[in-house]
């Protein structure tokens, strides 16, 4: 294979995505550095088909449904290569321990990581790490706040942004919504909170009335949305930052009995939020397929392993973005079995 510019590689990248249903390249925000990224490259590259390859993902963690899609997509697709091995390892929750798994992933030399970044700026330096050691580091959802190989995401700002304006369409544009925020430092829940914001500041007669967060998770949220519930006699809406925190406020305004008196929106589509939707417990989600989105991972991972491309030497991350769907009533029933998660 001949040197790549950054340019070239560009195109490549978009050229390799072009066959994945429901992802595109985000061009705008995703040019890596030109001809430097083929300098200095500390990687050994290898045939993919050939050569032994060790490939590892760690999720943010291990119980997570989003996190075990996004591995069973990943597993399958390497299943096209009897030479790679591929290992899932357990973030618990936990920056400190993600970085722990990644300095022994570099000792390992494994030749690529998959990671769901628990904390964009904890495991900036980690990631960094890995890539000048010559492993490229494809994250998912979750970034590391340093240039690396891709990061392949579901929609964030303007998932957020849909959210909104159907909240607000339903209420009547006016009313009073809360919110239920992802762990702080988490890159994915900052995105969609900005465009959420960004698009509700076109309603002037919807209050935000309180936004505090649920950590991802249903039983935090749980208590988040019984402390909402407690402090403000009157909520119209309810924007949780993922599904699995959609469902805990569900509960809480169910046990309240005021599920009927407001909407609740989540995001990512996992199995039991479409559930909670067919039921009448959840209004909405924006649904992802995670399944694809794990093996758009691994197809970059393999791409990388087998390009003379210097990931390293990337100036911004490219970003590659899974195509929404946004999840009603009404359309809940277009997503079949196959494809939940």
């Amino acid at each position: 294979m001949k040197k790549l510019t950054g340019i070239v590689t560009a195109v490549l990248l978009a050229a390799l995505l072009a066959g994945c249903g429901g992802v595109k390249v985000d061009s705008g925000a995703s040019s890596p550095v030109a001809a430097e990224a083929v300098a200095a490259n500390p990687r050994v590259i290898k045939d993919p088909y050939v050569d032994p390859v060790k490939i590892a993902f760690i999720p943010w963690t291990i119980g997570d449904s989003v996190g075990a899609a996004w591995g069973d997509g990943i597993e399958r697709e390497l299943k096209n290569f009897s030479n790679v091995t591929f290992n899932r390892y357990d973030g618990k929750a936990s920056a400190e321990t993600q970085v722990t798994i990644i300095t022994e992933l570099i000792n390992q030399k494994v030749d690529g990581i998959i990671l769901q970044s628990s904390d964009s700026a904890a495991l900036a330096a980690s990631v960094r790490q890995a890539e000048d050691a010559g492993i490229p580091v494809v994250c998912l959802n979750l970034d590391a706040d340093t240039p690396h190989a891709a990061l392949v995401a579901m929609v964030d700002v303007e998932a957020g942004a849909l959210i909104a304006r159907e909240i607000a369409g339903a209420i009547g544009s006016k009313g009073n919504v809360v919110i239920i925020q992802a762990a702080i430092g988490a890159s994915r829940g900052e995105r969609l909170e900005t465009g959420f914001r960004g698009e509700l500041a076109k309603y002037p007669d919807v209050k935000i009335l309180d936004a505090q967060t649920g950590d991802w998770l249903t039983e935090k949220a749980n208590v988040v949305m019984n402390d909402f519930l407690t402090k403000y006699p009157k909520i119209d809406g309810v924007f949780a930052h993922n599904d699995a925190m959609a469902e805990g406020a569900s509960a809480a305004a169910e046990a309240a009995g005021r599920l009927k008196d407001m909407v609740i929106w989540g995001a990512d589509g996992e199995k039991k939020a479409l559930e909670y939707i067919e039921n009448g417990k959840m209004t909405g989600t924006i649904y992802t397929n995670c399944y694809d989105q794990g093996a758009t991972a691994a197809r970059l991972i393999m791409y990388f392993i087998n390009s003379e491309a210097n990931t390293a030497a990337f100036t911004k991350t490219p970003i590659v973005k899974m195509s929404p769907i946004i999840v009603t009533s009404q359309t809940v029933r277009s997503i079949g079995p196959d494809i939940r998660w």
